[in-house]
Formats: C-alpha cells, structure tokens, sequence
C-alpha cells in the first residue's frame, strides 16, 4: 500500500523563528545566530507514526512569490509570528493574502512568547480573526513534545 507523506508548510516573515521551530520539532539545538533560510528548507519528520514533509519557507521578500508554488498540495500551513504587535499586523496580511486561495487548514504559532512584552497567544489569535495560535518559544528544548502534539493534532483534524 502506497502512503502519501503529508505537507506541513511553515510560513512567515523573516526572523519570526520558523526554522528554530523546525530544528524544535527534530529535537536539534536551535542555533544562537540567526542564519536566514535561503529559498526553502525542507525535513521529513515521524508524526504520529506517519511521514510528513515539513517544508520552511524562506521569509524574506525576495523569496515570498514563490510562497504561492510552495504551498500548493499543504495538508497544514503554519503561519508563525514573533508575538510583537508589529509582526502580528505583517501576519495578518500574509493570512488574508493566502487563506482564500490555499484550500488548506491554516493555523498560527506565536513564538517567542519567552521575551518581555510579547503579546499572549490569546491576543494574538484575536487580532488574527480567530485563527487557531499557539503560544511558543522554539529556544526552550522542554518545549519539543508540545510542538510535535501541536503537528500531529493540528494535521490530522480538520
């Protein structure tokens, strides 16, 4: 029986922690320099004894029209913010960019909740419109079995 690896896009502006999300997830100290992601990364990972493919989506502005092309055929896109009013603002407008054309299931993860004044994951669903989101801090390893429950619940419910 053939299976099909399931797609799991992270998605967000630059510096926002998608990759440290990744490395997170595939239990990898997450690097103390900022090294940015250059187009796309993409890791396979176990959830919930299925395969998936977890694609990083590089997020500076040079790279964002292929955004688009990357997220076609996603069983779950992750929009990740720093939890800062500013990013936030910058979050909502990727999501109202790409939630009508993605036909896929869309949920947020507010990183960085571990530095002083960053908005609650509670805040910032609110001010997306109701998107799903979850508090996170990608540089705290205790961390790692919460980000894998959130994949795992997050992709196989609709």
């Amino acid at each position: 029986m053939l299976t099909t690896k399931k797609k799991i896009c992270l998605i967000g502006e630059q510096s926002v922690g998608k990759s440290s999300l990744l490395s997170l997830l595939q239990g990898r100290e997450v690097k103390k320099e900022r090294v940015p992601t250059v187009g796309l990364e993409v890791e396979d990972s176990l959830l919930n004894g299925q395969k998936c493919s977890v694609w990083d989506l590089g997020g500076q502005n040079r790279f964002k029209f292929m955004w688009q092309d990357f997220l076609r055929g996603a069983g779950l896109a992750v929009i990740v913010c720093d939890s800062t009013e500013k990013n936030v603002e910058q979050t909502k407008e990727i999501y109202d960019r790409f939630e009508r054309s993605l036909g896929t299931k869309i949920i947020a993860i507010a990183n960085k909740q571990d530095l002083p004044g960053a908005l609650s994951a509670k805040e910032i669903q609110k001010k997306l419109g109701g998107i799903k989101t979850y508090g996170m801090s990608a540089i705290r390893p205790e961390l790692q079995q919460r980000m894998r429950e959130i994949l795992e619940y997050e992709i196989n419910t609709n």
